[in-house]
Formats: structure tokens, sequence, C-alpha cells
């Protein structure tokens, strides 16, 4: 007879959600940190209508990156509690076991 374990569909280990919790961070991190560039290079784009298309797809794009980042963080708060709950309930197998 096989143990539990091995019939177990779910393959988590605690290195994975830490790698992902890290992951999210960083990409967190790199997205909040472009709109600093936003600015740097108004002086590349040259004529007025490049300017001015570049502007909107710019002012579109911080909408939707903030939008995103918020969605990272959520997905990283949920990675973190998931990772929680794996640690205590693997505490608590390995009272009883």
């Amino acid at each position: 007879m096989s143990d539990a374990r091995d019939r177990s569909d779910l393959r988590v280990t605690d290195e994975l959600l830490a790698d992902a919790e890290r992951l999210l961070g960083r990409l967190h991190a790199e997205f909040g940190a472009i709109a600093a560039h936003r600015d740097e290079l108004r002086h590349v784009w040259g004529a007025d209508e490049v300017a001015g298309a570049m502007g909107a797809f710019v002012d579109n794009w911080s909408w939707n990156r903030e939008k995103l980042l918020g969605r990272i963080e959520s997905v990283g708060t949920l990675v973190g509690s998931a990772r929680e709950t794996f640690q205590a309930t693997d505490r608590r197998l390995a009272k009883a076991g």
C-alpha cells in the first residue's frame, strides 16, 4: 500500500512558494520603477506629433501599469498566505505524526 502523500495531486514546496514570492516582489519593484523612466525619454520622441502619440501611449500604459501592479501585489499576498498555510499545516502534521 502506498503512502497518502504519493497519491496527492498537489505538489508544492516551500521553496517554490518562497521563489514565487521573491519573484513577484522583484516584478512589482521593476514595474513600479518604470514610471521614473517616462520623462527621461521625452527628448527622444522628436516631432510634436510623435511626442503627442507617445505621450498618449505612456499615459495609457501608466494607467494599465497601476492596475497590473495592484494585481501583482494581490497575487504576492495570496502566495504568501498559501505559504504560511502550508507551513502551519506541515507543522501540525509533523506533531500529529
